[in-house]
């Protein structure tokens, strides 16, 4: 079962949530944005790809 998450576009449930980005700001955890399928389709949103972003992505790996 997936769990329900809140749309950032039109702030209401999602049951097939997508991550569209992650906001990192340096005095706290900052926001993950997830989107529904119908936001995605208005504002033409594109999902989060850490490799396209430009920065560096690091793998955690159990040691």
């Amino acid at each position: 079962m997936t769990a329900l998450q809140w749309c950032t576009w039109c702030t209401g449930y999602t049951p097939q949530p997508t991550l569209i980005a992650v906001i990192e700001t340096g005095s706290g955890p900052g926001a993950i944005q997830y989107a529904c399928p119908d936001c995605m389709r208005i504002y033409r949103l594109r999902p989060f790809d850490p490799a396209m972003s430009g920065c560096p992505v690091y793998q955690r790996h159990r040691a």
